[in-house]
């Protein structure tokens, strides 16, 4: 151990060599130190860096680098290393060298490394360089089998004020992750001093390094960030095409981050660092690398948590010298940036909240991601297009994001989106949409609409009411109107399409208006949740073309499921016509017509829609029922069978000595003169009227479970599960579909009778 300093300090990027040649200074205007953030992100990220470096430590051959580290040399005295990027890491790795360093049991190693670290700190941050002196000094001991972060804050050379620093914090929850590893993973201390020394490397910069960013960053009281290095190397390999290329590059993308501020009071740095790496990802594909693919895939939502990770400019290098072309890419960057900031204000009407700048700038979701790319691909044809060109465009593209599923492929959607961006028209809307083959139904009504626009037939349409909708001004406002309306989102082949599916727009006019009276941006209308769900289901021609599907729901997701289904389509396009006129049952056959009758009554919707939202029509042990979605224990069997008609006898030619747990508006709804029951088990108390004399007057408790069988209980617990696995005894009635009323009474005494009969004979055995 007494040769580390001596046999590796002089060589080159790595902690000891830099400690060795210069002091580092951590500056004033860099943020504080957050790998030790109290996060769970940040210490699942502080766990897999020190297991990185224990992997490097385990794997003798293995090295570890951890690219570039910036910074100027400050000569006011002894000569200084200033990182501007690169502190995070370069305090871990300080921090790992102070707690291997107090694991080494030669004292005068100890000493020797320690004052090798003593030449690391913090400016202009008081708590965090006396935090850092102190630890260096040699009289700074704690118990290293101990947490340190409880173990060193106890210490008598630790101030607790100390604490008050979040950069101190830090370190110590470091510290204490480092501790929590190195239990687990036992390593070396020698050996994690050599792998630091010698195989743990990074690549200093300091020649040729952009002081005037450094300064222009320090002027602001800003960090350097990953933005301000990338754009720089960016910028320089710009130069190749050209020092006009390159120049063009600075001042553009300098303009451009000032007017992203203007709209915007934060630093434009995650947002330009994490766009520009999705476009590499989409440009490069099998040339990123995964840390480019996680910034690329990065949120708004997320980076509001935890930092972008650190992705150095090397990473990028593979896909920017890969042949790609840098300078159509760039020029493409700044074109398309400059565009969206200009139409910052700007909101699509389906985009909810968002202008087009959150929408573009601040992703949220997957949709928010790809049209990002959408945007790109767009502005890589079109490079001179109005601004009224350019909304029209987004618009197409983001009604296909938003009623397209993505498919498995990545950026299948943004390929489809390619095909309108390629019929040459800047608005995307082309009178050669036909052209385009896709079955993707939201591609169709793109195609569709886009065909409308470009008629030649203008007209204003008979249906149209200028006192609902406004003055006629052409096919292009009326479906831009269209799409704006309610929850709609751009998707509104509803309006499109007649009872067979065909496009139509002869009654285009007729259901938009009949849409503004039954919806809103929620879904459906209050005081039309009931009449509009009634039209809907009068319309099906089978009960089966409603299974499964949010029907008795008023929720704006359900209904635009609903009103884009190609099976509904006959029901949705008659519902929209005449919204408020229930229609003659349809349906030819019997059983379907009953139930659809049935699902019609007044009573379901007095006494279920008013309980809970969201039911559903589906089997139920092969009945037709009517489900909540929320407790599907509460199901209403739709037909009945003879399970509904001995229940029935039970409650009224046998009350005398049947009695039900549950009240009867409990187990059953009163639908057209019947009971339908709950598809729930029915218990009720048997009061013994056979043959036993003994046995009169004494109450015996049952089940009439949903599958089929009538179940004895002990009180709570069910005979079947007390004595079949032992005496296959199961004290159940099986159901036959042709047993009256009378002749169950009859196997309730019996089975009463062969269960006292089991329990003299056997269990007193």
């Amino acid at each position: 151990m007494n040769n580390v300093l001596t046999q590796y300090t002089q060589v080159p990027s790595n902690l000891f060599a830099l400690l060795s040649r210069y002091r580092v200074i951590i500056p004033g205007i860099q943020r504080h130190y957050v790998q030790g953030a109290n996060k769970p992100e940040a210490k699942s990220i502080r766990e897999n860096f020190i297991n990185e470096i224990f992997d490097v430590i385990e794997e003798k051959e293995k090295r570890l680098n951890l690219h570039f580290i910036y910074g100027p040399i400050n000569t006011d005295g002894e000569d200084s290393f200033v990182p501007v990027d690169g502190q995070q890491r370069l305090t871990t790795l300080w921090l790992i060298a102070r707690y291997a360093t107090e694991k080494v049991l030669e004292e005068s190693s100890r000493k020797d490394i320690l004052a090798l670290l003593a030449r690391f700190s913090y400016a202009d941050r008081i708590h965090a360089t006396r935090f850092c002196q102190a630890l260096s000094s040699v009289d700074s001991h704690w118990n290293i089998s101990k947490n340190p972060m409880k173990d060193i804050t106890g210490q008598s050379w630790f101030w607790d004020y100390w604490t008050e620093d979040e950069t101190v914090s830090s370190m110590l929850r470091m510290l204490s992750t480092i501790h929590e590893v190195w239990e687990k993973r036992k390593p070396n201390s020698c050996q994690v001093l050599e792998a630091l020394a010698e195989r743990i490397s990074f690549e200093l910069k300091i020649d040729n390094f952009g002081d005037d960013i450094y300064m222009k960053m320090n002027a602001r009281g800003l960090q350097l960030t990953q933005w301000e290095n990338f754009k720089c190397k960016f910028a320089d390999e710009l130069g190749n095409f050209g020092e006009a290329c390159k120049q063009n590059w600075d001042k553009e993308i300098e303009k451009l981050s000032n007017d992203f501020f203007e709209n915007k009071p934060e630093l434009p740095d995650n947002s330009l660092f994490a766009l520009l790496a999705r476009i590499f990802v989409y440009v490069g594909k099998e040339q990123c690398n995964e840390a480019i693919c996680q910034l690329a895939r990065f949120t708004h939502r997320t980076w509001e948590k935890i930092e972008l990770p650190f992705v150095p400019y090397s990473n990028f290098l593979s896909i920017i010298r890969s042949g790609i072309n840098l300078k159509d890419i760039a020029d493409t960057v700044l074109l398309m940036t400059g565009r969206i900031i200009g139409n910052a204000t700007k909101k699509v009407p389906y985009f909810g909240d968002k202008c087009l700048f959150d929408t573009f700038f601040h992703p949220r979701n997957i949709n928010e991601l790809d049209f990002s790319i959408c945007c790109f691909e767009y502005f890589t044809k079109y490079k001179n297009v109005t601004d009224e060109e350019f909304l029209q465009a987004m618009r197409l593209i983001w009604n296909i994001l938003e009623n397209t599923d993505e498919g498995k492929k990545p950026y299948s959607r943004v390929a489809i989106i390619k095909k309108f961006i390629d019929l040459d028209s800047p608005t995307l809307y082309s009178p050669n949409a036909n052209k385009i083959t896709d079955d993707a139904k939201q591609i169709e009504e793109e195609k569709q609409k886009s065909i409308k626009i470009y008629d030649l037939n203008q007209e204003c349409p008979n249906d149209w009411d200028e006192k609902e909708l406004g003055s006629w001004n052409g096919w292009k406002t009326a479906i831009e109107l269209a799409e704006s309306e309610a929850f709609f989102n751009g998707s509104i082949r509803f309006l499109i399409y007649d009872e067979e599916g065909q496009p139509t727009w002869n009654n285009f006019a007729t259901k938009l208006i009949n849409c503004r009276k039954v919806f809103c941006d929620q879904g459906l209308k209050e005081g039309k949740e009931k009449i509009t769900n009634q039209v809907l289901i009068s319309h099906c021609k089978s009960w089966n073309i409603i299974r499964n599907r949010p029907i008795f729901d008023k929720g704006k997701d359900s209904w635009k499921r609903l009103l884009t289904s190609r099976q509904l389509i006959y029901a949705i396009n008659n519902m929209l016509l005449n919204p408020f006129t229930i229609a003659d049952v349809v349906p030819a056959i019997n059983a379907d017509k009953e139930i659809i009758k049935k699902l019609l009554t007044d009573e379901i919707w007095e006494n279920l829609i008013n309980k809970a939202e969201g039911y559903i029509v589906d089997y139920y042990n092969n009945v037709p029922s009517l489900w909540l979605k929320r407790y599907p224990s509460l199901t209403l069997t739709l037909l009945r069978e003879n399970r509904e008609d001995i229940l029935d006898e039970f409650n009224t030619r046998y009350k005398e000595y049947i009695q039900f747990e549950l009240e009867d508006s409990d187990r059953f709804l009163h639908l057209n003169g019947t009971n339908h029951y709950y598809a729930i088990p029915v218990f009720f108390v048997y009061l013994y009227r056979g043959k036993i004399i003994s046995l009169h007057g004494k109450k015996y408790r049952f089940a009439w479970q949903t599958w089929g069988w009538i179940d004895m209980y002990d009180d709570k617990k069910r005979l079947y599960d007390l004595y079949f696995a032992k005496y296959n005894k199961g004290f159940n009635i099986p159901i036959e579909a042709d047993t009256n009323a009378e002749g169950f009474i009859q196997q309730l005494n019996e089975i009463i009778e062969r269960y006292e009969d089991f329990l003299i004979h056997t269990l007193n055995n």
